[in-house]
Order: C-alpha cells, then sequence, then structure tokens
C-alpha cells in the first residue's frame, strides 16, 4: 500500500514541503491584514486629540473586518493542520486543490480590507464573505479527497474523526452563506455573522468530540 502511494505522487512533493508552503501563506496573509488599518495620508495635517479620535473611530470598521479575517485564518489554519497530519504523503490532485485554496487566503487581505471600506454596501460584505466561502470549500474538498475510501490516509483512522474534522470545515462555509444571503437582503452588518463561530465550533467540537 505504501509503495502504491509512494508511486502516485508523480510530482515527488514531500508533506513537508507542501505544509512549509501553506504555513507561509498563511502566515503572510495573516500578517498582511494589518494593511487594511492604514492611516489616511492627510490625517496629520489636523494635529489634534479629537480630530485623532475621530480618524481612529472611523477606522473601526477596517478594524473589525482585520480581527474577524485573523482569527478566521487561524481556525482554518488550525483545521489544515489537522488535515496534513492525517495525510501521508499529497498526490497531484490533493496538491493543486491545496494550491487553490491557498490562493484564495491570499486574497483574504484584500477582501477584508473591501469590505471594511465599503462596511455601509453589500457587495462590500459580500466580497469578504464570498472569499471565506471559497477557502472554506477548498478545506472541505481537501479533507474529502484525502479521506475518501482512505485514499492518503491511514485506514485505521476513526471515521468519528473524520466527520468531526468534516464539520469543522463546513462551518465557515455554511456561516459565509448565511451572511450573503442577509447581504443580498440589504442587511450592511452581514458579516457580524461571524462572530457565533466560537458557539458554532464549541458546538461541532461538543458534539463530535
Amino acid at each position: 500500500m505504501t509503495e502504491e502511494i509512494e508511486g502516485s505522487n508523480e510530482s515527488h512533493l514531500t508533506k513537508g514541503r507542501l505544509e512549509a508552503l501553506s504555513d507561509g501563506i498563511f502566515a503572510f496573509a495573516m500578517t498582511l491584514l494589518v494593511i487594511g488599518l492604514s492611516v489616511p495620508d492627510k490625517a496629520t495635517l489636523v494635529p489634534s486629540n479629537a480630530y485623532a479620535l475621530q480618524v481612529l473611530l472611523a477606522l473601526y470598521s477596517s478594524f473589525m473586518h482585520y480581527v474577524l479575517a485573523f482569527l478566521i485564518l487561524g481556525a482554518f489554519w488550525l483545521s489544515q493542520h489537522m488535515q496534513f497530519h492525517s495525510v501521508r504523503t499529497p498526490d497531484k490532485i490533493f496538491t493543486w486543490i491545496n494550491l487553490v485554496t491557498l490562493m484564495f487566503v491570499a486574497l483574504l487581505p484584500f477582501s477584508a480590507s473591501f469590505s471594511g471600506a465599503f462596511s455601509g454596501v453589500p457587495v462590500g460584505a459580500m466580497t469578504f464573505e464570498s472569499n471565506l466561502l471559497l477557502i472554506g470549500i477548498g478545506m472541505s474538498l481537501q479533507w474529502w479527497y484525502a479521506t475518501n475510501d482512505y485514499r492518503l490516509t491511514e485506514p485505521t483512522l476513526k471515521p468519528a474523526y473524520i466527520r468531526k474534522v468534516c464539520f469543522r470545515n463546513l462551518v465557515v462555509p455554511c456561516v459565509s452563506i448565511v451572511g450573503i444571503m442577509f447581504a443580498l437582503a440589504g442587511n450592511t452588518w452581514s458579516t457580524a455573522i461571524y462572530m457565533t463561530l466560537p458557539v458554532v465550533f464549541y458546538g461541532v467540537e461538543h458534539t463530535f468530540g
């Protein structure tokens, strides 16, 4: 069985190199998020406490999206760590699913900044929510592909654990779909739906613990 899996990895890409690439892109995206909190160029032309406070308060939407995006990316990174721990050797299809997923991870700083800048416009919220939806779908596809018929995992992997990771991966996509529906209905605060994630994740962990 081991020989078959090693032979199927035509690119000869080791799991360690793929993990290193994933960690690097996650770290870069999480760091780049803070750029969305830039202070307006002309803000320093009025050096007063009142105006400085006004500028700071005007950044509340960008700061909220920064916090949400950072924490959600952290949750995605933890989920991917769980996935890679169970995968023995990635094949070409798994590698490409991972690369496409990372493409949307790298895009999140832009969508978070765009959503923060257009906080009162549904399209702004939908951009952020759609980006998270696509990342979540990619994570789910990775896990499904790796565990389907134990293609890339040990056959001793417990079905309960497979279901647990599967449902963890589906949490953000499901919440994102709800957020998009709220945005389409004209709700400009639809991204606030992500504040329910800790409760939903806790429910998944408690159910499949």
